[in-house]
Parts: structure tokens; C-alpha cells; sequence
């Protein structure tokens, strides 16, 4: 009861979310696009889909948290009929292969078409994956961005930042929200990024 009621209290300020979903409803081409659509306008109207990297498992496969990602970011691309999936993400932690092409490996196998998929192979970072998605895509295009729902303010902070029109699609069956405990880590190193990344910005507001 302890561990839920102090990750609901630090979830509060870094979970958004303009509409929600699971990856497993859209395995069988059933997720919807409910609620608001955010900056990124209506469902139909996107430029892509955007699902985030995460580090790879041990052997290169995705981990628990990136078959997470990617099946809700195929749920969605099927829902809103995007023209692009693009998965972002380099080689992180000394993979041999980067996240993004585990990722679109798995789209593909899923039966995402290799014309939709674009696997974005240089990012590390969110800032990076924003700035190498943002090459990619028309200044100010709409896009949903996937990833972990404590993810989400700071991924959309980066996808404004680059000049696009971000939304967040809220993943409602998280592993975040299953596993209190290894919520609690992922929380704390997401605040420490915010802290990183504020100072960074007040330093730049100073030169």
C-alpha cells in the first residue's frame, strides 16, 4: 500500500497522457483512440506514430518495457492509420544492434508493412531521438509519441522543442503500473533527468 501510494504521488506530476490504450488490444487490430487528441489533432490526421527506445536485454531482444512499447505503438499506427511507424533508437550499453531495428523487427513480424516502418538508428537520448525525428518529418507535423507513461512530459517537452506537434498516447496497462517496484527506480532516474535538464536550460537562458 506504501510503495502505490508514494508512486502515485511521484507519477503525478510527470504522467500525461492525450489518450490511452494497451498494447495487447491492438495485436488483434481492436485498440481505439479515445479521448483527447492533444497537439497531435485527430487520430487520421497524424504524420506518424512514434515509439521511444529503451536499452536492449541481454542477447539484443527487447526487454519487457520495449515489447511494451512497440505493441502499443502498433495498436495505435493500425488505429490511427498513420502513414510512418517510426521506432527511435541507437545502439545503447554496448548492444550490438540498436533498438531501433529490434523494434521494427518486431513490428514487422506483427505485420507491420517494411514501407510504414522507418527505423530512426542514431538517437540516445530523448533529446536525441526528438532531434533525429524531427529530421525525418515536415517542421510542425503531428505525431503520437509511444513510451512509458513516466516518460511522457519529458518526451513531449523534447518533441515541442524540436518544432513538431507531439501528443502522448497513455499506455493504461503499463508495466509501470504493475510493478510498483521497479516503478519506484524508474521514477526516481526520471527526476533526476528533469533535474539534468533544467539546469541545462536555466545555464543556456544565462549565455
Amino acid at each position: 500500500m506504501m510503495l502505490e501510494l508514494l508512486a502515485r504521488a511521484l507519477e503525478a506530476p510527470l504522467v500525461v497522457g492525450e489518450a490511452s490504450g494497451t498494447g495487447e488490444a491492438g495485436m488483434t487490430g481492436e485498440a481505439g483512440v479515445t479521448g483527447e487528441a492533444g497537439e497531435a489533432g485527430e487520430a487520421g490526421g497524424v504524420a506518424a506514430v512514434v515509439v521511444l527506445g529503451v536499452p536492449l536485454a541481454a542477447g539484443g531482444e527487447l526487454s519487457a518495457v520495449g515489447v511494451e512499447r512497440v505493441a502499443a505503438g502498433v495498436a495505435l499506427w493500425r488505429a490511427a492509420r498513420a502513414p510512418q511507424l517510426i521506432l527511435a533508437g541507437g545502439a545503447t550499453r554496448g548492444a550490438r544492434r540498436s533498438e531501433a531495428s529490434a523494434m521494427a523487427a518486431w513490428a514487422a513480424q506483427a505485420g507491420v508493412p517494411g514501407a510504414a516502418l522507418v527505423a530512426e538508428e542514431r538517437s540516445r537520448t530523448t533529446a536525441e531521438n526528438a532531434r533525429e525525428v524531427a529530421r525525418l518529418l515536415p517542421a510542425g507535423a503531428p505525431v503520437w509519441v509511444v513510451t512509458q507513461p513516466f516518460h511522457g512530459r519529458r518526451a513531449r517537452w523534447w518533441f515541442r522543442e524540436v518544432g513538431l506537434r507531439p501528443a502522448i498516447w497513455h499506455l493504461a496497462d503499463s508495466l509501470q503500473y504493475r510493478d510498483r517496484r521497479r516503478a519506484l527506480g524508474w521514477l526516481g532516474r526520471e527526476y533526476a533527468a528533469w533535474a539534468r535538464l533544467l539546469v541545462t536550460a536555466g545555464l543556456g537562458r544565462r549565455t
